[in-house]
């Protein structure tokens, strides 16, 4: 058994270092459970007093709420591994300055288009869009 294991982990460590001469990053696994902030919305830098939780819930109910700012949006959440489902979103109807509402719409458009995460090596989760939009999260400060 034990060689076994020894061989898929020179295997992943084979595929890794296939990847770095490659010029491609590795891929890095992770979970979006918990607390994130919005650090970039599709390259326009990030998204003031934003705020996202992703609660694994139970008995397979997984959820997402949050905030870009302005109202605030809740709805379903699926992972496994690099795949992601998300939504659809539900949000309060408050209104808000044109540019807030304008960014929020943004964000909210992009999670229920979002069906892929990765990691970076300093912990950031990119969720992309098959059109290529992106939003980068990083873990909230705990207080």
């Amino acid at each position: 058994l034990f060689a076994l294991l020894s061989l898929a982990g020179c295997r992943d460590q084979r595929q890794q270092l296939g990847q770095a001469l490659s010029g491609k990053p590795p891929v890095i696994a992770g979970s979006l459970e918990g607390e994130w902030q919005i650090e970039d919305l599709n390259g326009g830098g990030p998204v003031a007093q934003s705020r996202l939780m992703f609660d694994p819930g139970d008995q397979g109910t997984s959820r997402l709420s949050g905030t870009a700012g302005c109202n605030r949006f809740s709805g379903n959440w699926k992972q496994d591994g690099a795949t992601l489902q998300l939504g659809p979103m539900a949000a309060t109807r408050m209104a808000c300055p044109p540019p807030a509402m304008e960014i929020e719409q943004r964000v909210v458009a992009l999670l229920e288009a979002a069906n892929s995460v990765t990691y970076t090596a300093d912990g950031a989760a990119i969720l992309a869009t098959p059109d290529g939009r992106k939003l980068i999260l990083r873990k909230a400060a705990q207080p």
